[in-house]
């Protein structure tokens, strides 16, 4: 008697009850997700800015109306152009020749080994404290902030590519071998599988580290691109226009890397061994 007042849509295939899911449908659960942090802490910039005042803390509306004026500026379009044009340079560079470079070392065991801990000491050195010699040997100009940004990512790019690579299951390898199968074939059913979801988490990560090398190098030596345009604000402390730089730079760090973490989950889901 109870079974029949069942519905039917709840019934599995085998004839059991199952237990009907609640909450938002799947798109509309991740957009709220995705919006929930940045709601939150607007609200909470809301809130101090109208504790503290926005001639001393300005909020979000008056840091929006500060980025609008900036947006008014032709130097400072210019600004922002030259300064995705570089990221995508570096960007570009450091995924390039850090996955090579980290695929060739990857591949043997004992030069995965001898370069693991020197490229990770390497890393540990605050480049920053290095810019000094791109300027000695670049100058001042596009050549040093991009190749500053390309070594921000490049480390990481070749570490995390190599860590993959040597990781690779043997006995796949092994049975190429005596399939004796083409490199192409090994490259498209082999490496590029197994490589692929490290490939795409070491460019999300790459993505963030080299947009934060071009953004210092701008700030200590450039006379464009946003890192100056930043320089600019705070000798002249005009807060409102800071802040609205800050919301304009964190929308083209975070816009891309929560793209590149959704292509990096639907990767993983795909061709992670299980």
């Amino acid at each position: 008697m109870l079974d029949a007042q069942i519905p039917p849509a709840v019934r599995t295939t085998n004839g059991n009850v199952a237990t009907p899911k609640r909450g938002f449908p799947k798109p509309l659960s991740y957009a709220v997700n995705l919006l929930l942090l940045p709601t939150v802490l607007t609200l909470i910039w809301w809130g101090l800015a109208g504790i503290l005042h926005s001639a001393v803390f300005p909020g979000p509306w008056e840091s929006f109306q500060g980025l609008i004026q900036d947006f008014g500026r032709e130097e400072y379009r210019a600004s922002i152009e030259i300064t995705l044009i570089l990221l995508v340079v570096g960007l570009i560079a450091a995924i390039a020749l850090g996955a090579l470079v980290g695929f060739a070392l990857g591949m043997s065991q004992f030069w995965a080994a001898v370069f693991a801990t020197p490229i990770s000491a390497f890393y540990s050195i605050p480049l920053v404290t290095l810019y000094p010699i791109f300027l000695i040997f670049l100058g001042i100009g596009y050549e040093s902030r991009v190749v500053f940004a390309f070594f921000h990512s490049f480390f990481p790019m070749a570490l995390l590519v190599m860590v993959a690579t040597a990781s690779i299951d043997k006995n796949y390898l092994k049975l190429a071998d005596v399939l004796v199968l083409p490199w192409y074939v090994r490259l498209r059913k082999i490496l590029i599988p197994a490589l692929l979801p490290a490939l795409v988490t070491a460019i999300r990560v790459s993505y963030g580290l080299t947009l934060l090398g071009l953004l210092l190098a701008g700030m200590i030596s450039a006379t464009n691109g946003l890192g100056h345009e930043l320089v600019l604000n705070i000798a002249q402390v005009r807060l409102d226009h800071i802040m609205g730089q800050l919301l304009l730079i964190i929308i083209i760090a975070v816009i891309p890397g929560l793209l590149l973490r959704a292509l990096e989950t639907r990767v993983t889901s795909k061709y992670q061994p299980e």
